[in-house]
């Protein structure tokens, strides 16, 4: 049985599709940080075959690449070609299984999206994933909840997630020309992110530059680019008060949060 991964507020009484159908839903997303930014989210309806992510468990290549770049598509980051969240759900086997649409620009720091029309196709779930900036490799989640069928407006608080693909040093990569140890990658390993400090993150540089963190360097101007478990709720940021020196490259009185981080808001029109 999948996790709920998320805590629900709803509004009204309603029922859920025990049965499949089309349902045309409007969806909006509020940022509930005080100082992180939602890259462009991933939303997923899908059957019980697709699974984004599960906690508890090693993450995919695909989340890796949202996680630690805010890469979901070939067109974000070429880099991650065959093997980012395009390419998953799109394999022989999954495409039937599921129908997805990514949504946004940045979502800044509390502020909401505009509405967004999504056509469930016959799909009795909904996930969805975004990273959150600046970060090594936390993202925001929601796995798997049950579409509603009846009309009303549908709220749910979502948490933030450690992907576990990258130690969390907090540490900005800005002035470095270092590469990842073994594989020789640019820093980062995942798209060179960069970091708070850097200039602010744009879409037109997610998966290349300024969206993250990066892990330690080591002598060597290598990384050793470890990991961190399998995906867990996030122990938040640590961060410190000295903007060029410290534990962190993080403001700890700007980045830090607490669950949730996020609030999804779904309308089901009346027919």
């Amino acid at each position: 049985m999948k996790n709920l991964v998320l805590s629900t507020a709803l509004l009204g009484s309603a029922l859920f599709a025990a049965n499949t159908q089309a349902i045309e839903l409007q969806v909006s997303i509020s940022n509930l940080t005080q100082g992180m930014s939602f890259t462009p989210r991933l939303l997923v309806a899908h059957t019980s075959d697709v699974d984004l992510y599960q906690t508890g468990v090693a993450a995919s290549t695909p989340l890796a690449w949202l996680a630690e770049s805010g890469s979901i598509t070939d067109a974000s980051n070429a880099a991650s070609a065959g093997e980012n969240f395009e390419w998953m759900l799109e394999t022989t086997e999954n495409a039937p299984n599921n129908t997805w649409q990514v949504f946004g620009g940045l979502l800044a720091p509390a502020t909401t999206s505009a509405a967004y029309t999504f056509e469930t196709n016959d799909m009795p779930y909904l996930s969805l994933v975004s990273m959150l900036i600046p970060t090594n490799d936390a993202f925001v989640g929601m796995d798997s909840i049950a579409i509603p069928s009846a009309p009303g407006t549908y709220n749910y608080y979502l948490n933030a997630y450690d992907a576990g693909t990258e130690l969390n040093d907090e540490i900005s990569p800005a002035t470095s020309t270092a590469t990842e140890a073994g594989s020789g990658d640019a820093l980062g390993g995942y798209g060179v992110p960069g970091m708070a400090g850097v200039g602010a993150p744009t879409v037109s540089n997610i998966g290349s530059a300024a969206t993250g963190v990066a892990v330690q360097i080591d002598g060597s101007n290598q990384i050793a680019d470890g990991t961190d478990g399998p995906v867990h709720i996030h122990r938040n940021v640590m961060g410190d008060t000295d903007a060029t020196a410290g534990r962190s490259d993080l403001d700890a009185t700007v980045h830090r949060w607490l669950n949730p981080v996020a609030r999804i808001t779904i309308i089901v029109p009346a027919s």
